[in-house]
């Protein structure tokens, strides 16, 4: 298996997405902290 590199932007939207996935976080707490709309963050959830 390789490595997959990813900045530190990516990998904080990934943990927030989870974070959110996970029902620690609502997508209206999410959207400020990833500077995104609530449609947005739908958007990404589906692709997570």
């Amino acid at each position: 298996m390789g490595w997959v590199m990813m900045s530190k932007r990516e990998l904080n939207r990934v943990e927030v997405l989870a974070q959110v996935g996970d029902g620690r976080l609502t997508v209206d707490n999410a959207a400020p902290l990833l500077d995104l709309t609530r449609r947005q963050i739908f958007r990404l959830l589906k692709r997570y």
